[in-house]
Order: C-alpha cells, then structure tokens, then sequence
C-alpha cells in the first residue's frame, strides 16, 4: 500500500509544483502591488511627520509579511488537500488494476485478518462494490460474514452486527491517519 501511495504521491506531488509555481507569481504580485501602495501612503504623510512615516512602514511592513505567510500556509494546506484527493480518485481509478492490484490484495488479506481478531462472534463488512467480491473470497473465518456496500475508495469497515464496534481499514482512513507524514513529502519540495 505504501508503494502505491509513494507512486501516486510522486505524481501528484508534481501536479503541486505547478500549483505552487503560479501561487508564488500570486504571492509576489500582491506583494508589489502592496509596496506600491505603501509607497503611495508613505509619499503622502512625507511631508507631515517623519517618524509617524516609519511607523506607518513598518506597521505596513509587519503586516505584508503576516499576510503573505497566511496566504502561504493556506496555500501549502490546499495543495495537500488537493493531492490527497486527488491521490484517492487515482486509487479509485487504477488502484484495483494491473501492477496495483495484487499488492492492494495482499493488504485487504493482512488487514481483514487482523480486524477479524477484534471481534469473537459474526461481523458484519462494509466494503465498496468493486471490492465485494475480493472480500468475500479473503474471509477465511467460519463465522458470519454480512457483506454491505459502503461510500469508499477502496478497504472496507468491520463491525459487529449491532455495530457498537468498529474498525475502519479504508482507504481514506489510512490518507487520514498518514496525513501528516504524507504531507511532509509532498511539501519537501516547496520548502525554502
């Protein structure tokens, strides 16, 4: 699983130095455009007082700068939304295709057993419809397996049948729980 998500990440990680690219000409512009503008201020209470015109610059100043590391983070916080999404439509896509597929087959294998020892009666599985017929072949449990469809890229949710426990194995639960790991790789490029 990690070898699929490193390949779609080094793709989407390069759709995001474009994005990046066109945010910083952004950022620089509103930037010229802010020092022009506090030049213009500055020229105007030139002649009244001195030193409330560097005050003024560097109230200007402080707060340029305060905005431009928002617009930044902000900037930076989008882009890894935008790659995780758009890592989980490729997954959606071509996760269960080709060189992909045996290894996604081989984490549902390791991590329904491991779900599976969570629980000691039947259970219930929740899955998306492409997977269905992949789960139901990886139960090897003689206990009652209710199969469901569920809303999810890929994984599936484990439960007993009054669904009081849950254990969630999706895809988007793994992007969740590596989010921050994830996203210090997509932005390793951008720091600077």
């Amino acid at each position: 699983m990690e070898k699929i998500f490193s390949e779609i990440l080094d793709n989407a990680r390069k759709e995001a130095e474009n994005a990046v690219r066109v945010a910083t000409k952004v950022a620089q512009r509103e930037v010229e455009y802010a020092r022009k503008d506090a030049e213009a201020l500055c020229e105007r209470y030139k002649s009244e007082n001195a030193s409330e015109l560097q005050a003024v610059r560097e109230r200007i100043s402080v707060s340029g700068e305060r905005e431009n590391k928002k617009q930044e983070l902000a900037q930076r916080q989008r882009i890894v939304k935008e790659t995780l999404d758009s890592a989980l439509e490729i997954f959606r896509k071509e996760g269960r295709s080709g060189r992909f597929f045996e290894l996604y087959k081989q984490w549902l294998d390791r991590k329904l057993s491991e779900a599976a020892s969570c629980f000691r009666g039947d259970v219930v599985l929740t899955c998306a419809r492409e997977d269905k017929e992949l789960m139901g072949s990886l139960w090897r449990d003689d206990r009652k397996l209710v199969v469901s469809i569920g809303e999810m890229a890929g994984g599936f949710v484990l439960s007993d049948l009054d669904q009081r426990i849950t254990v969630d194995c999706t895809i988007e639960s793994v992007v969740r729980n590596n989010e921050e790991k994830w996203r210090d790789q997509i932005m390793q490029g951008f720091e600077g």
